[in-house]
């Protein structure tokens, strides 16, 4: 793996699948997602997380040419460590919002901007928009 980037949920790895045909496979990314508080390290925290684990691995069934494709969801809970989620998925688009105004024929662009502006106070976009 390779390529780390920090994404709001966890660390993001670009990962080269292991195939001699290169075409033959879509690029891939690892998402791990650290659970650091104290609330996961109970019985029932541990048991929320199996149950996101079981949930996460139901996505691995859908297939869906708008859907990033999951292919692995593994739960790794040590009793020294903080509980670990690494989701193997297609790698997503680097889309950014002006990506998406110049396809879209019905948003205006300073009203996108408006509800970008919103939705960057709640941390929900980078600040590049």
């Amino acid at each position: 793996m390779h390529h780390e980037l920090i994404d709001p949920l966890g660390t993001i790895y670009q990962a080269d699948p292991i195939c001699d045909d290169v075409n033959a496979t879509l690029p891939l990314e690892v998402l791990v997602v650290v659970f650091d508080s104290s609330h996961y390290s109970t019985s029932l925290g541990k048991k929320k997380l199996r149950q996101i684990e079981s949930d996460l691995n139901q996505h691995t069934k859908i297939r869906h040419p708008g859907v990033a494709r999951v292919y692995a969801v593994k739960l790794t809970i040590h009793h020294s460590d903080h509980p670990r989620l690494a989701i193997l998925m297609e790698q997503r688009p680097s889309l950014t919002m002006r990506d998406l105004l110049d396809e879209c024929d019905f948003l205006r662009q300073d009203r996108a901007q408006v509800r970008a502006g919103l939705f960057q106070r709640r941390s929900f976009f980078s600040p590049e928009v």
